[in-house]
């Protein structure tokens, strides 16, 4: 199975870029790979819905800080 270990979310001239890290685990629970990286555009209009939504509360937290 695969296992997200972390992720982040920014603009490029492509669009919002994903790029996140994941470790592999065999079905006895052992992590046969880890730090095994990947990318992606988000292109789905869900996805890019929920960054806009994290965005918007990460906005009103700065706000906060004032």
């Amino acid at each position: 199975m695969k296992k997200l270990t972390a992720f982040t979310v920014h603009t490029t001239a492509e669009g919002k870029r994903c790029a996140y890290m994941y470790s592999v685990i065999d079905g006895d629970g052992n992590i046969t790979e880890s730090n095994k990286r990947a990318n992606c555009v988000l292109l789905d209009e869900s996805a890019l819905a929920a960054v806009q939504e994290l965005e918007t509360f990460l906005t009103g937290r700065l706000t906060e800080l004032d």
